[in-house]
């Protein structure tokens, strides 16, 4: 099948799961309004899932962008598959977003909250692992530009991306704060794009 559908399907998903997110925080209950200022700074926690997970989701699509650019326009049902796994993982990014912010803002189960959000984005990991892995491994559906040297580097990146996730599991077993601000981190590390740089910068053809 067509990769561009493929492309535009996970456009889609990916625009309707950020939507989602503001979903999660929640507006002030009946008689809350008298107070309306101490409400909303209550709620910061909330807030701050909120923009850390809409950047985990944006450097996601910026990168599912840029990898698909390496892949043959034609591609197979299992990619598919593969695919709608890894899309499936993002559409739920909302729901742990959701009890992770307000578990923070009413300091009430926090590292249990923390220990979801952190497991959810794991299985994300291992979801992009299973993804680059199979259309990878054989150079099954690389476009023949793309280098030897950077496809060898490029898995081994997606392969400890789970473990990178993992620790964050730990991380919100310790602390549910650090474990925000450690996905914060982590989305600053990818939003430099590692892989894919490099990758696309390796495929260039030499001047001249």
């Amino acid at each position: 099948m067509s990769k561009a559908r493929i492309e535009t399907l996970s456009d889609g998903i990916f625009a309707i799961a950020v939507t989602l997110l503001v979903v999660t925080i929640s507006l002030p209950g009946v008689g809350e309004y008298t107070n309306l200022a101490h409400q909303l700074l209550k709620r910061w926690p909330s807030f701050a899932a909120y923009v850390i997970t809409f950047a985990v989701i944006g450097v996601m699509w910026l990168n599912h962008h840029s990898i698909f650019a390496h892949f043959e326009d034609v591609v197979d049902r299992t990619f598919f598959y593969l695919n709608m796994l890894l899309m499936m993982t993002i559409a739920f990014l909302p729901y742990p977003t959701g009890v992770f912010g307000e578990a923070l803002g009413n300091g009430e189960g926090t590292r249990t909250a923390a220990v979801f959000y952190s497991a959810t984005m794991t299985v994300n990991a291992v979801a992009w692992s299973a993804l680059w892995l199979y259309a990878s491994v054989g150079r099954r559906l690389l476009v023949p530009a793309f280098p030897e040297s950077e496809r060898r580097l490029s898995t081994t990146l997606f392969v400890s991306g789970p473990g990178a996730y993992a620790v964050s599991v730990l991380v919100a077993v310790v602390n549910a704060y650090a474990c925000l601000a450690f996905h914060a981190l982590l989305a600053v590390y990818y939003a430099f794009d590692p892989l894919s740089r490099r990758a696309a910068h390796g495929a260039q053809p030499p001047e001249g």
